[in-house]
């Protein structure tokens, strides 16, 4: 081989070498760009659980220096038996809910763990981090934590609504809490959703659980959340309460005055200090939650009588929004049976309805208990009723004949009111019972400091039922 060629191959060898590492450099900034756009924080350790490499969101998610996440072992911030778990038995773990500790912060977080192998023995580890916060916000879309009033949804013509919606408007530009009263059906819910719309929290979620329809034994984990093996039944990963999941936004507490005396002292610190405590844990998690709550009971009175507690109340209590019963706007009754017509002829366009005169007479004379629930049931029954495109009184009167009948029948006279029953209910078991309250408790599946409470409520001379 001449010296010509000999230099020509070797040309030739060195332009590979080259095309190659400017082939490897481009496939690294690729890799890394592919690592640095991932939605979930990314760590990946050796087989000492020396921490190798970290994309962008991880070091966000942890707030962490990049220079100083790479002198740290991850066993130092993730100090979790799953990660001995996955090192010894090399079994990939998926939604675990874990906490990192970062500077004397806990930051919680869900992570997948997944070891890497090679032939047959652990050389690192992969950890794919997702911040708890962005995860609620998933949930918060899918579930539909949000909030679809406003203040545009309130129909009135009424001066003193007016100046409600007014004060309401005022409360929404705070960041205090609210207390919404009134009778049911009066829009208690529209007036949260819309204070919620008309703050700078609107683009949070807006959390709405209704106390009266939680199981006593299951509030607290709801509102709360639980940690994992809190309780049997609990799940492995643990649960995040309604507070956690409006972090950002608006949490909305509706018949507050059913919340149990336990649960309420809870609340109160929850509401002092900012911060919850998950059932069955130890850590206190700072919040940012706006929360509005909501009842139909006369607070005062359930404080009086022992129900609810008066600190909790003042808490609460900071802007009071009264919600006028329909009886009292009945200039708004013509207004709101025309919107709500208005409406189901939207749904059923083919077909539209309209409102006699005789009809809106007989609307106004109506005393509507169920205030505006019930004005808009009334007015969807005679909708569907009415044959013609003209609902009159005629409807009307067919739809309450059948409640107006049982009302005309004698057995109503029979009827006693919930208190007279639940009084003689006490007094029938204590005499049973000889006045033994813990007897009582037991008959009648109550608590006994819930006796204790009726007695005194019902004013019952415990000493009469004792035998001599």
């Amino acid at each position: 081989m001449e010296y010509r060629d000999i230099i020509e191959e070797e040309s030739s060898m060195c332009r590979i070498d080259m095309d190659s590492i400017l082939e490897y450099d481009i496939s690294s900034f690729i890799l890394q760009a592919i690592f640095d756009c991932c939605y979930d924080g990314l760590i990946i350790t050796d087989e000492n659980l020396f921490i190798r490499k970290v994309n962008i969101m991880a070091v966000k998610i942890l707030g962490i220096k990049e220079e100083t996440i790479y002198t740290t072992y991850l066993n130092e911030i993730l100090r979790e038996d799953v990660l001995q778990s996955v090192m010894l038995t090399g079994e990939s773990k998926f939604s675990q809910d874990c906490s990192f500790h970062i500077n004397g912060t806990r930051i919680r977080c869900v992570i997948n763990l997944v070891p890497v192998k090679l032939r047959g023995r652990i050389i690192g580890l992969v950890v794919a981090i997702r911040d708890t916060r962005n995860l609620h916000k998933m949930v918060n879309n899918v579930v539909g934590y949000k909030a679809s009033f406003t203040f545009d949804d309130v129909i009135t013509g009424s001066e003193n609504v007016k100046a409600i919606i007014r004060l309401a408007k005022k409360a929404a530009k705070t960041n205090c809490n609210v207390l919404i009263e009134g009778k049911s059906g009066t829009g208690k819910e529209v007036f949260a959703q819309s204070i919620h719309n008309y703050s700078s929290r609107s683009r949070g979620p807006f959390v709405a659980v209704n106390c009266a329809a939680i199981p006593r034994e299951l509030v607290e984990s709801e509102l709360f959340g639980y940690e994992k093996g809190a309780f049997t039944g609990a799940s492995k990963g643990g649960n995040p309460g309604k507070f956690e999941l409006a972090e950002g936004g608006t949490i909305f507490l509706d018949e507050i005055g059913e919340l149990p005396l336990d649960v309420q002292s809870k609340l109160l610190r929850v509401l002092d200090n900012l911060k919850i405590v998950r059932v069955g844990g130890n850590y206190e998690k700072p919040i940012d939650v706006r929360v509005i709550a909501a009842t139909n009971r006369i607070l005062k009175d359930e404080i009086a009588n022992k129900n609810f507690r008066s600190d909790l109340y003042y808490r609460l209590n900071v802007m009071n929004i009264h919600l006028l019963p329909l009886k009292d706007r009945r200039q708004d009754i013509e207004l709101l049976a025309q919107y709500f017509v208005n409406r189901l002829n939207i749904k059923n366009p083919s077909e539209p309805k309209y409102i006699d005169s005789s009809y809106v007479q007989k609307l106004n004379q109506h005393s509507f208990e169920g205030n505006i629930r019930e004005l808009r049931n009334i007015v969807e029954r005679s909708y569907y009723l009415c044959e013609g495109n003209m609902i009159t009184e005629k409807y009307f009167m067919e739809r309450n004949h059948r409640n107006e009948t049982r009302l005309d029948q004698s057995s109503v006279k029979k009827i006693l009111p919930m208190e007279t029953v639940e009084e003689q209910c006490i007094r029938d078991a204590l005499e049973y019972c000889s006045g033994n309250v813990m007897k009582v408790s037991e008959l009648l599946k109550i608590g006994k400091a819930t006796v204790y409470r009726k007695i005194d409520r019902y004013g019952i001379d415990l000493s009469l039922y004792h035998s001599e």
